[in-house]
């Protein structure tokens, strides 16, 4: 893959406004996230999306600037790590996303409300912190 400086900042601008769009949400009560379906869903799709990018902005440098090929997607965050393209505290926020998104993205089993808005909020505590190392990358 050839490193794509445009194709970073596409995703780059897309995660703050994820981020925006969590800032939202991450305030809803569990009671409200539960009872409304709307909400809900809305939340479980914003979490794929903000997933989704993260993993594929690591991944986009990993494999154009690394030309390391990662399996699967929590590989992408131990090999970023490994790479030095997250920090100690923030590879420690981040594992376990892949997991996560595979999760909300296929519904194995049954989704646990607790778990998703859990995640939720937690996301929404460290996208700056995302936001800011990523920033630091392109």
């Amino acid at each position: 893959m050839v490193y794509n400086k445009e194709s970073l900042t596409k995703r780059l601008e897309k995660l703050r406004e994820y981020a925006a769009d969590i800032n939202e949400f991450g305030s809803v009560p569990f009671g409200v996230y539960v009872k409304d379906k709307k909400t809900k869903y809305s939340i479980e799709r914003l979490l794929l999306l903000i997933s989704e990018n993260i993993l594929d902005f690591l991944d986009h440098i990993l494999s154009s600037v690394h030309t390391v090929v990662s399996d699967s997607y929590e590989e992408i965050i131990l090999n970023a790590h490994k790479k030095n393209l997250l920090d100690e505290d923030l590879y420690g926020k981040l594992k376990g996303l892949g997991g996560f998104r595979n999760i909300i993205a296929h519904e194995y089993l049954k989704l646990n409300d607790e778990e998703v808005h859990r995640n939720c909020l937690k996301v929404k505590n460290m996208l700056g912190q995302v936001i800011s190392a990523f920033e630091k990358l392109i």
